[in-house]
C-alpha cells in the first residue's frame, strides 16, 4: 500500500512540475519537415538553430495574408494546410506540451504577393542616385540616354523605408531604416505616383543602399565554392566575388565587334509611354551561369559595400563584358591621362557614371 501511495505521489508531483514549467518562447520561422508518427513539425527559426515542436488536437491554426498583423483578418486552417516552405508563428501556453496556436502564412501566398509587388515596382518604380537631402525631401539624380535630370522625392511618415545591409543580395530582404540614414551618393529606388509635370513624386516605399560596381577580368574560377577572382580594372588589385543562390547572373550581348560608343545589342528599348529604366533593361538580358565564367573573360559586378574591399558578394554579375573592357582600354590608350574607367563613365552622355566612378543600378526588384 505504501509503495502504491509513493508511486501516486510521484505521479502527482511530476504532473505538478509539468504544469509549473513556464511556456516555451514563441517561434517565428519557416517550416522544414514533419514527423507524422510523433506529431512534430520542424521549423528553421529566423534566428537560431532548426528545431521540432509538438502539435495536437488542441492546437489552433489560422491562415493570415502576407504582411497582415491583425488576427481578425485570419481564417481557420488545418494542420494539413501547412507545407514545407510556409512561414509560421508558433505560440505556447503554460502547462500545455503541444503548441497552442500556429499562425500560418503560405509560401504560395507570399510568392503571389511578391510577384504583384515586383510588377508594381516595375510599373511605378523610379531609381537614381541621391544628390541631396533637405528635411523630408530627397533630390534624386536620374540618368537616361538623353542625359541626367533631377526628381524631387517627398518622404512622408507613411513612407516605408528599407536599406540593403552589408553583403545583402535580395531586394525583399532589405531591412527597415529611416530617412536619417539616407546619404548623398546612395542608390535609391522608390515607388509612387509622379506629379502632373513629372518633376516630383511622393514616395510610398523607398529602398536604398550604398553599392559598388567592379569591372575586371577573371583570374580564377572556383565553381564548387561559387566564387571567382577578378583583377579590378580601376585599381589592378585582386577581388574575390562570391555568388549566392540569390545573386543574379546575366550575359551582355554586343553586336558586330567592340562597341565604339557603347551601343550594344541586348534588351529591347523601352516603350514610348514608359520612362527609361536601366535596372529593367539589365533584367531583360539573357541569363548566365558559372559555366559562362572563364579565366580571362571580363565581368561587371554590383555589390553592397563590405567590411572587406577585396571580398564582395554579388548582387548582379554581367558576364561576356570583354568587348566593353577592350573598347575602354583601347580608347584610354589613345588618350593620355584618361583611364578605362573614365571612358566607361562617359558612355551615353555619362549615364554609367556615379559617385566614385562607374555605377550600375543594384536595386532590382
Amino acid at each position: 500500500m505504501k509503495i502504491r501511495t509513493r508511486i501516486a505521489n510521484a505521479a502527482l508531483l511530476a504532473a505538478a512540475m509539468l504544469c509549473a514549467q513556464p511556456a516555451a518562447k514563441p517561434i517565428l520561422g519557416t517550416v522544414t519537415k514533419f514527423k507524422a508518427g510523433t506529431l512534430e513539425m520542424g521549423v528553421q527559426p529566423d534566428t537560431g538553430a532548426a528545431l521540432f515542436f509538438k502539435f495536437g488536437p488542441e492546437t489552433e491554426i489560422f491562415r493570415i495574408p502576407p504582411g497582415e498583423r491583425d488576427l481578425s483578418k485570419s481564417t481557420p486552417a488545418r494542420i494539413t494546410d501547412i507545407a514545407p516552405g510556409d512561414r509560421v508563428l508558433v505560440s505556447f501556453v503554460e502547462g500545455m506540451a503541444e503548441a497552442r496556436r500556429i499562425v500560418l502564412v503560405g509560401a504560395g501566398d507570399i510568392a503571389k504577393r511578391n510577384e504583384r509587388e515586383r510588377l508594381d515596382w516595375q510599373k511605378r518604380g523610379v531609381s537614381g542616385v541621391v544628390a541631396g537631402k533637405n528635411g523630408s525631401e530627397v533630390t534624386l539624380e536620374i540618368a537616361t540616354p538623353e542625359g541626367k535630370h533631377n526628381l524631387l522625392v517627398t518622404i512622408t511618415p507613411k513612407t516605408g523605408i528599407r536599406r540593403y545591409a552589408p553583403d545583402s543580395v535580395k531586394f525583399v530582404d532589405a531591412e527597415r531604416s529611416s530617412l536619417a540614414e539616407i546619404n548623398r551618393g546612395d542608390q535609391l529606388r522608390l515607388r509612387g505616383d509622379k506629379s502632373a509635370d513629372g518633376s516630383r513624386v511622393t514616395a510610398e516605399e523607398v529602398v536604398f543602399g550604398t553599392f559598388l560596381t567592379k569591372i575586371g577580368r577573371i583570374t580564377a574560377v572556383d565553381k564548387g565554392a561559387g566564387e571567382i577572382r577578378i583583377q579590378d580594372l580601376a585599381t589592378k588589385s585582386t577581388v574575390t566575388i562570391r555568388m549566392t543562390a540569390d545573386s543574379r547572373m546575366k550575359k551582355m550581348q554586343f553586336g558586330g565587334g567592340p562597341p565604339s560608343g557603347g551601343e550594344h545589342r541586348g534588351p529591347a528599348a523601352p516603350a514610348a509611354d514608359r520612362p527609361f529604366d536601366m535596372a529593367r533593361m539589365l533584367e531583360q538580358l539573357p541569363p548566365a551561369t558559372m559555366d559562362d565564367l572563364k579565366a580571362g573573360g571580363a565581368v561587371v559586378v554590383t555589390s553592397t559595400r563590405s567590411a572587406k574591399e577585396d571580398a564582395l558578394t554579388a548582387i548582379l554579375l554581367l558576364a561576356n563584358a570583354d568587348a566593353l573592357v577592350q573598347m575602354a582600354e583601347s580608347q584610354a590608350a589613345a588618350h593620355p591621362g584618361m583611364s578605362p574607367m573614365d571612358v566607361l563613365g562617359r558612355l551615353h552622355g555619362g549615364m554609367l557614371s556615379g559617385p566614385g566612378g562607374v555605377s550600375l543600378p543594384a536595386i532590382m526588384p
